[in-house]
């Protein structure tokens, strides 16, 4: 359930107007830049919706939240292909935005957590694959849908898709195991004695684990808005997942323009987009993989770090095999950066902590919005995306730094006094 959340609220926010961008242009008469404002207005609207839905969740669960958000989105984008005025779809888009937010991201990501330690990083992975996987599939729906039945239709048609998640939510999706009588992977639970940093979980077929007991810490270790704040492992993480996304953004949102501009053509390019985000659907499921496997912080440094040396193989424009290869590790690479930041929370501050930590933690991908400007201004006083890839690489380089020597937070600092 969460990877269809996933994939109809990213695929239906950012990847299809890949497919609406011209149609719009031409039916109204307005710039890619119109638009492409629309959709920074539209990021914006959602990171701060992460803050809301992340209180939100605390009080009143998933349940509500995911079928009421897919009922408003999906309602606000079937009248994206009704209006006219320019400022009206501006509104529009933030409100769907706003309405994705409440059924996918952190919503539906705090679920998948809750229902898993032991698996949290393959299930965490499987549920944020649906994210990438959209780029490949929505955006060629949509194309099909205008050149069948037209704009507008189409616009009517993944409408009406987005509601149907919202009686797959009512039905489905439950905050906790607890609420169901069961425990997380299904596991029995037997707790470490006092003073131990570690707790025994055994778990059918896999045998027996040890976790640290931040997987595992109860409503007496949750931690408040004015603890995270004063820790640096809080900030240190924080400002390397922003700054990854910088990169992140900026790159795939002007992926198929750097394409065509360097030779290829229209369907070739879209092919390479669509074999980056495919491939970032498999980076997504791996990394968290990964993460169950190894020191997460370890993971996720690698991960920061290889997503810098992907982008230097961009840089050869005339060998195709190395700008397939290019492709390939950044669609890797990238797949994983949204999969492991709610993998590095939990590990970091606990389970019970999610939901409360998570939703401050999204408000540094606001510095996302500057890989759009950043993209643009390289090509608009270049000629070329080159300066905007060295920004990158040089701010993934910080962040595989910040993580790679970030201290974790000692539970004690979260113990009441």
């Amino acid at each position: 359930m969460a990877f269809i959340a996933n994939f109809m609220s990213v695929g239906t926010g950012f990847y299809v107007f890949n497919a609406f961008m011209q149609p719009l242009c031409e039916n109204h008469g307005w710039t890619r830049t119109d638009i492409s404002l629309a959709l920074s207005a539209g990021a914006f609207m959602a990171i701060m919706g992460q803050l809301l839905y992340g209180t939100l969740l605390l009080r009143i669960g998933p349940r509500v939240l995911m079928t009421s958000g897919a009922l408003v989105a999906g309602t606000i984008f079937m009248q994206l292909g009704k209006v006219h005025e320019l400022w009206l779809f501006y509104l529009c888009y933030m409100l769907l935005l706003l309405g994705n937010g409440a059924y996918g991201g952190i919503v539906a990501n705090t679920v998948v957590n809750n229902w898993f330690i032991i698996k949290r990083g393959k299930a965490i992975g499987l549920a944020t694959a649906g994210m990438s996987f959209s780029g490949a599939v929505i955006p060629f729906i949509a194309l099909l849908l205008i050149e069948r039945t037209g704009m507008q239709s189409a616009f009517f048609w993944l409408g009406l898709a987005v509601i149907m998640i919202a009686p797959l939510a009512f039905l489905i999706m439950r905050g906790r195991p607890e609420e169901c009588g069961l425990t997380p992977d299904g596991i029995e639970i037997s707790v470490a004695p006092p003073k131990t940093s570690l707790s025994l979980i055994s778990a059918p077929g896999d045998g027996a684990a040890f976790l640290n007991d931040s997987s595992l810490q109860t409503s007496a270790h949750i931690w408040t808005p004015g603890q995270v704040l004063r820790i640096r492992a809080f900030w240190h993480l924080g400002f390397s997942y922003g700054l990854t996304m910088v990169g992140v953004v900026g790159v795939l949102s002007q992926l198929k323009p750097r394409f065509t501009d360097i030779g290829f053509g229209d369907h070739n390019a879209m092919l390479m987009l669509t074999l980056t985000t495919l491939l970032g659907a498999l980076g997504k499921y791996v990394w968290g993989m990964f993460c169950d496997r190894y020191h997460p912080q370890h993971v996720v440094a690698v991960l920061m770090l290889s997503g810098a040396v992907s982008l230097l193989f961009s840089f050869f424009e005339d060998s195709v095999p190395l700008l397939v290869f290019f492709v390939i590790t950044f669609g890797f690479s990238m797949g994983g950066v949204l999969s492991t930041f709610p993998i590095m929370i939990a590990s970091l501050f606990g389970r019970d902590s999610f939901a409360s930590v998570g939703r401050i933690l999204a408000l540094f991908f606001l510095l996302q919005l500057l890989g759009y400007p950043i993209a643009g201004a390289s090509f608009d006083f270049t000629g070329s995306y080159r300066t905007a890839y060295v920004i990158f690489i040089i701010l993934d380089f910080i962040a595989a730094a910040m993580i790679y020597f970030m201290k974790s937070p000692q539970p004690a600092l979260n113990s009441k006094k």
